[in-house]
């Protein structure tokens, strides 16, 4: 019944099936989370604004690392205003989480530092150039949702393997297109991404949380 009412609001906003809870992990582990939240109004059904929390193992407070900086967020990695409506993207536990924890530390504050002097809201590079970037860099197999525009940004004209791991995109800032056996076919326009994801199976919007189906994993 879910999903028929999600194909039935497909044409104004996008609908996830089976999202991941906004659960805080025990902290036995070193925990990595990928996260977004939506900007404010206007742009809240439109845009959203990704950012890694890493809490080591038997630690209680969380880093974020997301441009403009590195910040310390407290105990919940959820609540991070001024973004609304939080979607848990991705999840790294252990030691896979030690490497990505290491891997954060090292190379984000470099992709900060570089994105800041060189920012554009729109087309790129911004906050989600940042997610993207850091995803490939540290080898975490993960995508950022439809409407984080930016995401795909590779310069004028560029090229690279997705941060999935099973695709390539080829961009320039006004055409783009990304294929992938895990990430199907993408066609981004303006920096606007519709397509087909093959798995999990779900149609990409550039709408609200950027698929209608099946929550990414």
């Amino acid at each position: 019944m879910r999903l028929v009412l999600c194909v039935a609001a497909a044409l104004t906003t996008s609908c996830i099936v089976a999202r991941q809870p906004l659960t805080i992990p025990s902290e036995d582990e070193t925990t990595v989370l990928l996260v977004t939240g939506a900007l404010g109004h206007p742009m809240d059904n439109i845009a959203r604004h990704p950012w890694f929390a890493v809490r080591r193992a038997h630690e209680r407070d969380w880093l974020l690392y997301e441009v403009p900086s590195i910040c310390h967020c407290g105990t919940n990695p959820f609540d991070h205003s001024p973004y609304l409506a939080p979607i848990l993207h991705a999840v790294w536990r252990g030691p896979e989480a030690d490497r990505a924890a290491d891997c954060l530390a090292r190379e984000a504050p470099a992709i900060i530092h570089d994105i800041n002097n060189h920012y554009v809201f729109y087309p790129g590079p911004n906050s989600n150039t940042f997610g993207d970037r850091a995803l490939r860099r540290c080898g975490l197999h993960a995508s950022l949702p439809a409407t984080s525009i930016g995401k795909d940004w590779l310069g004028w004209i560029g090229a690279d393997v997705t941060s999935e791991g099973t695709g390539v995109p080829l961009e320039t800032a006004v055409l783009g297109v990304k294929l992938g056996l895990k990430e199907g076919i993408e066609l981004h326009v303006l920096g606007l991404s519709i397509g087909l994801d093959l798995w999990p199976p779900a149609i990409i919007l550039p709408l609200g949380p950027g698929r209608l189906g099946f929550a990414d994993r």
